[in-house]
């Protein structure tokens, strides 16, 4: 099974789904490799206050066969039945296990396994930042001056809420590190551990 922090819909909101395959030169690999630098960027920021497992949760393209599923894993689908109409994504957890010969039906179907939510379990300003960060990392080489310095400004405004929010000047819903978790502070937006802690925050998400 494959499972990202971003599925391929949360780029809409930047490009089409034309321009981001001519962007990645239809190599799909790519933008996964740049969501993976993305996150790592953010996250060493990030991991200064908040547990990183936590915000950039790892979320499995629901596809109904042949999966199996353990309990509080997080599935998205696309329940738009024309391909040529926007998409309609939903979002469910697993109640308890799913073992692969349950998954015949949508999870909508199958209430006994699947909690549907009523909203993206993802931190929505997370998720457009690693979008942007995301995209920066695959601005082709040779695109215009213009688009070149818009994506630059997407990427310069997203790590700048990242600098502002590892230095605790910004309220926050997401979930904290209790103070006394949260290490000491050095260059680079990186954790150090503490006197007698091994803290590896920044480098322990398992999600790609």
């Amino acid at each position: 099974m494959h499972s990202n922090f971003l599925h391929r819909y949360d780029y809409r909101r930047r490009l089409s789904e034309a321009d981001l395959l001519d962007f990645i030169e239809g190599d799909w690999g790519k933008l996964a490799e740049a969501q993976k630098s993305a996150i790592e960027e953010m996250g060493e920021y990030m991991a200064t206050r908040s547990p990183l497992p936590q915000i950039f949760i790892r979320l499995f393209a629901y596809n109904g066969t042949s999966q199996s599923f353990a309990a509080g894993e997080w599935v998205w689908v696309n329940t738009a039945e024309d391909s040529s109409l926007p998409p309609e994504i939903k979002y469910y957890r697993a109640r308890k296990e799913v073992p692969a010969s349950q998954n015949t039906d949508l999870p909508g179907a199958l209430p006994d396994y699947w909690q549907p939510l009523a909203t993206d379990p993802r931190s929505t300003i997370v998720r457009d930042f690693v979008v942007d960060i995301a995209l920066y990392r695959v601005v082709p080489a040779n695109s215009p001056v213009e688009i070149a310095s818009q994506f630059r400004q997407f990427y310069d405004d997203a790590i700048a809420w990242c600098k502002v929010y590892m230095k605790n000047e910004r309220p926050t819903q997401l979930p904290q590190e209790p103070p006394g978790d949260r290490g000491i502070l050095i260059a680079g937006g990186k954790v150090k551990p503490g006197n007698d802690r091994q803290d590896s925050r920044g480098n322990d998400y398992k999600g790609w």
